[in-house]
């Protein structure tokens, strides 16, 4: 349905965009964030209100101008997509809009809406994304340790050096046996070349050890059964996709991911099963705990 590509251009310059008979799209600002050292900057995002649905032409108007048609034809193709809209929810409970979100018809035919977080609607802040905040190099303790080396180089040279002075003076008290003083020296210098030797191969640094991240990971099904998907989130960076997929597993679900969205979103699913029926029972078990979940067929 490509009216829903119409509203979302829209959005981006209008707070509010009505769909003559159905609802209202309409923006809510978050402000900027932090979450696990990642820095995300502030997002306007969609949200829908059922209750507005008089026509107030800026679609209508959009629409008109950009097909070049006139303004009672675009009205006329605006009841059209919503008449369709409303046998694709009948029929399948969900739909996907692809530019905003889900809609999922519920029991009591009572329509929610699930929007697509990725999608930041703030053109003030457009072209900033997320990014992960590297950590300071504790420069006083890399200080220390370089001072910490420099005294134990220091202790060895003064070490070396008194050794020497001492087996001179020997050497000088004693010069009536000078064969076997200098055997004497001889060997104490060998010996100071093989203890400074050993001491300086076994000095050494290793450094700033990168962190060890261990995570579980699923690939992406792809077959061609029919499957009955309850959906966690739907995620447009694979790296946090990854993060809420390791954490349902650590849960206990038999989390995977599900087909990959047209949008290229990455889709978590707390499971993917053969029946409506089993689907049913997971969302029934997941709403009732205090989360959320939506169900997604794939054929």
């Amino acid at each position: 349905m490509s009216i829903f590509k119409d509203i979302s251009h829209l959005l981006y310059y209008n707070d509010c965009v009505i769909l003559p008979n159905f609802g209202a799209f309409v923006l809510k600002s978050k402000s900027a964030y932090i979450e696990d050292n990642e820095f995300f900057p502030p997002s306007k995002y969609v949200s829908f209100n059922s209750m507005l649905k008089d026509n107030d032409g800026l679609l209508a108007k959009f629409i008109s101008e950009e097909r070049k048609i006139s303004y009672k034809k675009s009205l006329k193709l605006i009841s059209d997509e919503v008449k369709l809209l409303n046998e694709k929810l009948s029929e399948d409970l969900i739909f996907d809009t692809e530019y905003l979100g889900i809609f999922e018809l519920k029991e009591k035919n009572t329509l929610t809406f699930n929007p697509d977080f990725s999608i930041n609607f703030d053109s003030s802040v457009f072209g900033l994304n997320s990014f992960v905040r590297k950590p300071i190099i504790n420069i006083s303790s890399k200080r220390a340790a370089d001072k910490s080396q420099f005294d134990t180089n220091n202790l060895l040279r003064y070490a070396a050096i008194f050794i020497s002075i001492l087996g001179l003076s020997y050497f000088g008290y004693f010069n009536y046996n000078n064969y076997l003083n200098n055997e004497k020296l001889k060997n104490i210098a060998i010996a100071q070349e093989k203890i400074l030797e050993n001491v300086q191969t076994a000095t050494f640094n290793l450094g700033d050890l990168p962190p060890i991240n261990v995570n579980v990971k699923a690939p992406i099904v792809k077959d061609n059964s029919t499957y009955y998907s309850v959906i966690a989130g739907a995620f447009r960076s694979r790296r946090n996709a990854e993060k809420h997929l390791n954490t349902l597993i650590i849960d206990g679900y038999q989390a995977s991911y599900t087909t990959v969205n047209p949008k290229g979103l990455f889709r978590v699913a707390y499971a993917r099963l053969k029946t409506r029926k089993e689907a049913a029972e997971l969302i029934l078990k997941i709403k009732t705990s205090g989360q959320d979940a939506w169900l997604l067929i794939e054929n």
